[in-house]
């Protein structure tokens, strides 16, 4: 008489297999969340590179202008445009100052073309320049270029853990670089493509596009979050009268 044997054939139950794929999501959505930080991370540092980079490019116009001057903000065909000249500062020739005037609150773009400097940050948004129109005039008009005595109007300020915004840098600002980050809002694309509007709650975001010479600059918070000012992703930086007047002094521009 033969025995039958019946082979039980091993494998996983559906149980099984459900948890294995649960284990695979979480470890790719970890990885893609730590990778996703990274990618932020870097671009950040890239873009303080390219700050750096800017602040040595505007010193080196104004020892080169021989005025010395700094350069106007850029506010006509700021993005790449193969047709023109794209990227140039704007200045009213005859009277020596900048087209990006008073009702504009001299806020314009980085002028990368006159600087010869890439166009935009590392997510493609044009970079944003104030400079103070004491600082930026040639003095082939009416006006003059500055002199040791002259002191910039534009203000850094910052938040506390309070809520509150107090001074950072007071009242000596003579030219503001920034980049709109990576929510990019307010912003322009260098292809010339408007950005998103700043959302009503980043009231910190709005303070750095608006027409007055009071720039923010603090720790990044992301969409949703509870901190005073709203979200915040912009990277700001400035030049003071303290060192724009050194660095003349240094080049014989200055007495």
């Amino acid at each position: 008489m033969k025995t039958t044997q019946i082979k039980q054939q091993s494998g996983f139950t559906l149980i099984e297999l459900a948890i294995v794929l649960v284990i695979i999501g979480v470890l790719v959505g970890s990885f893609l969340a730590t990778l996703g930080a990274r990618i932020d991370s870097s671009r950040r540092a890239e873009v303080q590179e390219d700050l750096e980079i800017i602040k040595k490019a505007i010193l080196g116009y104004a020892i080169s202008s021989g005025g010395p001057y700094l350069p106007c903000p850029c506010t006509n065909d700021c993005d790449i445009d193969t047709a023109n000249p794209a990227g140039m500062e704007d200045r009213d020739a005859a009277a020596g100052t900048c087209t990006a005037d008073a009702a504009a609150g001299y806020l314009g773009y980085l002028p990368w073309g006159t600087l010869g400097l890439k166009p935009s940050d590392s997510w493609n948004t044009l970079y944003s320049y104030w400079v103070d129109p004491a600082f930026s005039d040639d003095g082939t008009g009416a006006g003059s270029v500055f002199d040791l005595a002259d002191a910039g109007t534009g203000q850094i300020r910052t938040r506390n853990p309070d809520g509150s915004a107090t001074p950072l840098v007071a009242n000596n600002v003579v030219a503001v670089v920034f980049t709109h980050g990576k929510n990019a809002y307010g912003g322009l694309s260098v292809d010339g493509v408007a950005r998103p509007a700043i959302p009503a709650g980043n009231v910190d975001e709005a303070d750095n596009a608006d027409t007055n010479s009071a720039f923010i600059s603090r720790t990044p918070s992301e969409a949703g979050s509870t901190t005073a000012g709203g979200e915040f992703d912009d990277i700001v930086f400035w030049i003071s009268d303290y060192e724009i007047k050194a660095r003349m002094v240094d080049a014989g521009l200055l007495p």
